[in-house]
């Protein structure tokens, strides 16, 4: 199975899709009350000998019935009611599930015609429900396209795997099917999907690493203790498979590729990708998991589907037992990880223009060991992933909240509690204006160096072809916030007693950077490099398209590789 789901519309609605997921998780009791809003519903499974359907008119007695009827089965039970009033008469049985972790799955509807400006008769608003009453609630969209059925399969998934495999009560608000159309309730569709729950690698899954262009890819992460990151980085020597990240992995052991390598520079698709960790503030990582297999590795309660697309292996497992399970095996030898790297050893880096990109690069080579380096989001955190680091320099970025709030204060805190250790911040201008005020505080030492980005704009949606190509100069007065901060940095800098270097062309820039990172000063540094719209665009055009050369012969490579890889397999199993 893998994330290539038709891209179609289709005649099935989300009610359909959500009875369609109770058969595959196993969940056929129904207490079922009466009402107009889940008239379809309720119509469906009464007429499919899969259901255990009982009728409760008040819906404060149907959900204590369910209460009783999982105490004596020990499995999940569905309530159901209409929009109104009715799922108010739920809470207090609900209340009761909370406390007891009854895994009652409590499924209101709505019409998705009512809101509360529009007059509309039995509406009410489900957005924020009490706290004590469900440990999820998610409301699933109505069906119009491709997105929509995406987006509400993985809601479905993440509330019934609660409700089933962690035995919680959880809430499903549902839009309401209009229609009432007999022929067409009697089917369900077939495109759903399902993980399969696994707590340990069988020799089923050993295999099919092994046969497959297979890829850890990590997302953001805490640091990793050693023991975490010995285990990753013997599995992926014993399969030499690449570990895919981007810096705020924290990742720093064995096979380590950068995302932005793999997915811009050499453009490679693998088959199949184990997926551990949160947000990967890099975009390009989804064109990695377009056609590939997933396995996700994730011991907590809530499980989390990377960009709505479909997992086939849920691993409730912890991170470092999952992978200290193969460390022995060393029989894949010139797998795809090292098809990768040669391919990685023939790209040369261009000449690159002053841009971010080869700010990055510049950084890359020269940074001290053990420092610290803050990346603002998207252009900062981008062009950085195209370098390797050394494995000393601790990196972070506000990947959680994603936005442009608090990337200097984030690293102004960096500094404060490391005194001796250098912390350097790459940042843009309109983050850095936004959150200058920060390099006022009075507890800043030495130990604090910034780089500022001055594009005199947000950079960021200058690069968005589907904006710039369209609007092009108009880009600049609204969205990409052009001509503020005119003057630049250097007086706010100076009058909070920092050192100011700058840079309006390459040479001065080559000419400064390696004295900003390496050379002793008594006050803290800022930095601010002027860059054009023009350069950062060829910067990053030059950085993507390095890797043309060397990509022609990965897959016939990586085809030949796992070719013999299968030929082995086969001989030992007939010498067993």
């Amino acid at each position: 199975m893998g994330s290539n789901m038709n891209n179609g519309c289709n005649k099935y609605d989300t009610i359909q899709y959500l009875v369609a997921m109770l058969k595959k998780y196993g969940i056929n009791n129904i207490i079922a009350s009466p009402g107009r809003q889940n008239a379809n519903f309720n119509y469906i499974v009464q007429e499919d000998p899969y259901f255990n359907c009982y009728s409760v008119i008040d819906e404060r007695s149907a959900a204590y019935v369910a209460t009783g009827i999982v105490y004596e089965t020990g499995e999940p039970v569905v309530i159901t009611c209409t929009g109104a009033t009715a799922s108010r008469n739920y809470l207090s049985a609900m209340t009761e599930c909370y406390y007891r972790k009854i895994p009652v799955i409590a499924i209101t509807f709505f019409n998705y015609n009512s809101n509360k400006f529009n007059l509309a008769p039995q509406f009410i608003d489900r957005t924020i429900t009490q706290n004590d009453i469900k440990y999820l609630s998610v409301e699933l969209p109505r069906i119009q396209d491709y997105i929509d059925k995406k987006r509400c399969l993985t809601y479905i998934n993440s509330a019934l795997h609660l409700g089933c495999y962690n035995k919680l009560p959880v809430h499903i608000n549902c839009p309401a099917t209009l229609s009432f159309d007999t022929d067409l309730m009697r089917t369900l569709p077939n495109d759903i999907w399902k993980p399969e729950i696994c707590h340990k690698l069988i020799e089923k899954d050993t295999n099919s690493i092994k046969s497959s262009k297979t890829i850890i890819f990590i997302g953001s992460h805490n640091r990793f203790s050693e023991n975490e990151e010995k285990a990753i980085s013997n599995f992926a020597v014993s399969y030499d498979i690449p570990v895919v990240c981007d810096h705020t992995s924290n990742y720093q052991g064995k096979n380590k590729i950068l995302v932005s390598k793999l997915a811009e520079i050499l453009k490679i698709k693998p088959e199949l990708i184990i997926d551990i960790g949160d947000i990967c503030g890099e975009y390009c990582s989804s064109l990695i998991f377009q056609n590939a297999k997933i396995w996700r590795v994730q011991k907590d309660d809530i499980p989390k589907f990377r960009s709505d697309l479909p997992v086939e292996k849920l691993f409730m497992i912890n991170e470092t037992d999952f992978f200290s399970q193969s460390e022995e095996e060393k029989n894949v030898p010139n797998g795809y990880y090292t098809s990768i790297k040669q391919q990685l050893n023939k790209i040369q880096i261009p000449d690159l223009p002053l841009s971010n990109v080869l700010i990055c690069q510049k950084l890359s080579e020269l940074l001290p060991k053990n420092c610290s380096l803050h990346l603002s989001i998207l252009n900062s955190l981008r062009c950085m992933n195209f370098f390797d680091l050394d494995k000393s320099i601790d990196i972070n970025c506000n990947v959680g909240g994603f936005g442009i709030d608090g990337p200097v204060s984030t690293l102004v805190g960096q500094s404060l509690v490391n005194p001796n250790k250098k912390c350097f911040g790459l940042i843009g201008d309109l983050a850095f204006f936004y959150d200058m005020n920060a390099i006022g505080n009075r507890h800043i030492k030495n130990n604090l160096r910034i780089i500022v980005i001055n594009n005199n704009k947000g950079e960021e949606f200058k690069l968005i072809k589907q904006i710039e190509d369209k609007i092009g100069a108009k880009n600049d007065v609204l969205i990409a916030a052009g001509g503020h901060n005119k003057g630049g940095a250097e007086g706010w800098a100076k009058s909070c007693g920092f050192i100011y270097l700058s840079a309006k062309n390459k040479e001065e820039f080559l000419d400064k950077i390696k004295d900003f990172c390496t050379k002793e000063y008594a006050q803290p540094l800022l930095f601010e490099v002027f860059t054009t719209d023009e350069d950062e665009k060829a910067g990053l055009n030059l950085i993507k398209n390095s890797g043309n050369k060397a990509v022609n012969n990965i897959s016939k490579e990586s085809d030949k590789n796992n070719l013999l890889t299968k030929i082995a397999n086969i001989f030992s199993k007939e010498s067993k």
